[in-house]
Order: C-alpha cells, then structure tokens, then sequence
C-alpha cells in the first residue's frame, strides 16, 4: 500500500480526490499538521483490521458471556420478569400520570 505524506492545507484543497484514490486506488494519506503526522486518509475497507470470520467469532463469544452473566444473575436473583411487559407497564404509567388519571 502506497503511503503519501501531505500537508493539512493540501488535504482540505483535495479532499475528494484524495478519498477516491484511497477507496478506489488503495493509497493511504498521512495528513501533518505543522509538520507532523496529524491524521490518515484511508479507505473502509482498509480501516478495518479484521477480517469477517474473526469479527463473527468475537461477536458469537460476547453473546456466550452475556448468556452466562444472565445466567449468574438468573441463579443470584430469580428468574427476571419479561422486559417486554414492564416497558408496557411503566409507559402506561406514564400515560396515566400525564394524563392525570393517577
């Protein structure tokens, strides 16, 4: 991957042209600010340093751990009531008290 260094000024005249060629051409710009690596410019695709299998195993491994947390609260505290049917009870709640019937 070809890297460029350019200056701040220069990135802001050619924004466009420089998000074309990264997305399209693979380059990667190094923005400085008064001589100094400040920012890059690089494409999507190239942003994202993981590849989909890994992405789809991290996210299957945060779903086991949140299973087993519910399962330790489950175990601690009882079974949790249904989230669906306590948001309707405290909307209607908060519909009564808006509309004054409590």
């Amino acid at each position: 991957m070809k890297t460029t260094h350019i200056s701040l000024t220069e990135a802001k005249q050619r924004l466009g042209e420089l998000v074309k060629r990264s997305a399209y051409g693979g380059e990667r710009f190094v923005i400085e600010f008064r001589g100094k690596p400040a920012a890059v410019v690089v494409s999507y695709n190239g942003a994202v340093d993981e590849d989909a299998e890994t992405r789809k195993q991290r996210g299957l491994k945060a779903l086991e751990d949140l299973r087993e947390f519910r399962e330790k609260l489950k175990a601690k505290y009882g079974v949790f009531p249904d989230s669906a049917e306590l948001i309707r009870e405290m909307r209607e709640e908060r519909d009564n008290q808006i509309l004054g019937l409590r």
